[in-house]
């Protein structure tokens, strides 16, 4: 594969038409070059092309030659979105052979016109003039938050997130509420909801907000595809879990994923020596990653783990 430089981006466009209408990060590339880089099989005819971009990596065009160059293009722990062209030989394009297949929804709305919803008392609606991103706060810590992921040329993508302990008091839909009106102040106008297809919880906050469901698809990650306790079945995340420890005998990171995926099937000893065994097979990631994970947070009251995190930390 060749590097596409900047002036060549507006010709390669046609290619990611269908990946342009869904992925913001897409758009975010093509409208500034600065975002992302783009790589093609043929600078002068290209039938195949890869953009990186500021959440993945996506394949547009017809995959119909050398599949064994993608391996520069794409690394292993790249989450890839593939357009559905290259679905028949997806397993030829991925870089590692332990990707797994996230089914993921998207949901749009066109005209802003979002409802408004009461703040409880004791909790605070942080607003910027300047910023579509709002938080809502309770005793001066920030509990839930609405971020903008891509905004482009009057596009805008919105992701929530609220504390667990908070859950189930309808803060992510204020926050996102106050965020798309603050989004259409500025002069957004198409407005988009990705979440994995088992966050059901997402779906519905972008159900009462008047989002509708625009489509369905497919990306693919070495990773827990979940968001939240209880979005897979036990069973699934066990199955997981086994399926990445097998993983890590080849790609040491993989134990990361399979301790999240022990956490998450009920097995916190497991997933401590998960842990254990990715700081003790010479893993470079950060300790807080561990710490900070919303799975694996919950072993930090485990000796052990607090020990392998220390590890990790004084390690090189």
């Amino acid at each position: 594969m060749f590097e596409l430089k900047p002036p060549g981006f507006a010709a390669i466009e046609p290619l990611f038409s269908k990946l342009y209408l869904r992925h913001g990060s897409v758009r975010a590339v093509l409208r500034d070059p600065s975002l992302g880089q783009i790589f093609v099989d043929d600078l002068a005819s290209p039938s195949q092309a890869i953009l990186r971009g500021p959440e993945g990596v996506y394949l547009a065009g017809q995959p119909i030659q050398d599949l064994g160059s993608l391996a520069g293009a794409i690394a292993d722990w790249d989450y890839v979105y593939p357009d559905e062209s290259w679905f028949p030989v997806i397993r030829d394009a991925l870089p590692n052979r332990f990707m797994i297949a996230h089914d993921r929804v998207r949901f749009t709305r066109k005209a802003n016109h979002a409802r408004s919803f009461a703040v409880p008392s004791s909790f605070e609606l942080i607003v910027s003039g300047q910023s579509m991103d709002v938080s809502i706060s309770h005793a001066d810590e920030i509990v839930s938050r609405c971020s903008v992921d891509m905004n482009v040329d009057g596009y805008a993508e919105f992701g929530v997130w609220t504390h667990p302990a908070y859950r189930g008091r309808g803060l992510a839909k204020i926050a996102a509420s106050a965020s798309i009106h603050q989004a259409g102040e500025q002069g957004v106008t198409a407005f988009a909801w990705h979440c994995h297809a088992s966050n059901t919880r997402s779906q519905k906050v972008a159900a009462a907000l008047g989002f509708d469901v625009a489509d369905r698809y497919q990306a693919f990650s070495a990773s827990i595809p979940a968001e939240n306790d209880g979005d897979l079945e036990i069973s699934y995340c066990r199955e997981l879990a086994e399926y990445f420890e097998t993983g890590a005998s080849e790609i040491v990171w993989l134990d990361f994923h399979a301790a999240v995926a022990w956490t998450l099937a009920d097995e916190p000893c497991k997933a401590v020596i998960a842990v254990e065994r990715l700081v003790q097979r010479g893993w470079t990631g950060k300790g807080e990653w561990l710490q900070q994970h919303w799975a694996l947070e919950r072993l930090n009251v485990y000796p052990r783990f607090q020990s392998a995190v220390k590890a990790r930390r004084s390690a090189p």
